[in-house]
């Protein structure tokens, strides 16, 4: 009765035995993957530290490129135009495009394109192809808003003068938005202000017509305010620079406008702090996990250890149980 006793505890030991070394197993694997957790981790956390951004600089400090201060994408950039800011680019010729050569044309610009160009100026990747210059004056009349006109900006375009000036009440739209009550210099006549604005208007429309052009990275744009930088970076969008026929002059890389100081190549220290705390947050949930596994494997080790010492002696045990019968054989 004692040696069948004997062996179902026995018996029990062993598979509880077993189930602890799997557990342990399963544990120091878990651990190990922790440990390439922490490896990818450090390894992100200082690929972002030396993230590169592309900056101008405007109002004594450097902003991160966006599209509005290339393409005036926002309905600021005729108010800026009117007072002179000088958040307007330094070089109206500098555009982007993206890497095949096709210019990036913003959400706001969609409306203007098929007004102008026909409902059908469009693929179904949102791209366009080239088109008349003639459609310029009228393009740029659209996408600038009232009190534009096309009439007004092809005459402008071939250097004569119009009357009047701008009050501030008419000077809320561009690209559909309002801007609510704008403060004007009147002393400008109106036709220093049709320059302004075909001046940063004319080589976006040239290098369309010339180049062919895309909405296609309009949902990327919209949803993600580092999306033209960061492309920037990648090489997926290219800065050119426009010539008076609309073609892109030749060795313009981004190097070139970083040499030019058109733009700055930098690494943003302002959100250090911000990176160095998401990086210590991630770290300490990695710790924590590892040092519940080590628990675990520390409770493991220490009931397996028990085990061990059980079925040692309850061996032994048996074989004293055995050893009155050994005399049968």
């Amino acid at each position: 009765m004692g040696l069948s006793i004997d062996n179902i505890r026995l018996l029990t030991l062993t598979r509880r035995k077993a189930d602890l070394e799997y557990n342990i197993s399963i544990n120091a694997m878990e651990k190990m993957a922790l440990a390439r957790e922490q490896s990818d981790l450090s390894k992100e956390y200082y690929s972002r530290l030396q993230a590169k951004n592309i900056t101008y600089y405007a109002n004594g400090q450097y902003n991160k490129m966006d599209y509005g201060y290339l393409m005036g994408y926002t309905c600021n950039t005729l108010n800026m135009m009117y007072n002179n800011s000088s958040m307007l680019k330094k070089d109206n010729s500098m555009i982007l495009t993206d890497a095949s050569g096709l210019v990036v044309l913003g959400s706001s610009y969609v409306s203007t394109m098929t007004k102008v160009l026909g409902s059908g100026c469009m693929d179904s990747k949102g791209r366009g192809g080239t088109f008349s210059t003639d459609k310029i004056p009228a393009l740029i009349a659209s996408v600038a808003g009232a009190p534009l006109t096309e009439e007004n900006v092809e005459k402008v375009m071939k250097g004569g003068t119009v009357e009047g000036s701008y009050s501030a009440d008419v000077l809320n739209t561009l690209s559909l938005e309002s801007t609510g009550s704008s403060t004007v210099n009147n002393s400008n006549t109106i036709t220093d202000m049709y320059q302004k604005i075909i001046d940063f208007y004319e080589p976006i429309f040239k290098a369309a017509a010339a180049n062919g052009w895309t909405t296609e990275y309009n949902t990327g744009m919209d949803n993600n305010d580092d999306y033209v930088n960061d492309a920037l970076v990648s090489g997926m969008f290219q800065l050119a620079q426009v010539n008076e026929h609309g073609g892109y002059d030749p060795d313009t890389s981004l190097t070139y406008f970083l040499l030019s100081g058109l733009v700055t190549e930098r690494t943003d220290a302002s959100i250090r702090e911000e990176i160095t705390a998401w990086y210590n947050s991630e770290k300490e949930l990695i710790n924590e996990k590892e040092s519940w596994l080590d628990i675990e494997i520390q409770d493991y080790s220490t009931e397996l250890e028990a085990i061990n010492t059980e079925m040692e002696a309850l061996k032994s045990q048996m074989e004293d149980d055995m050893k009155p019968f050994e005399w049968c054989t």
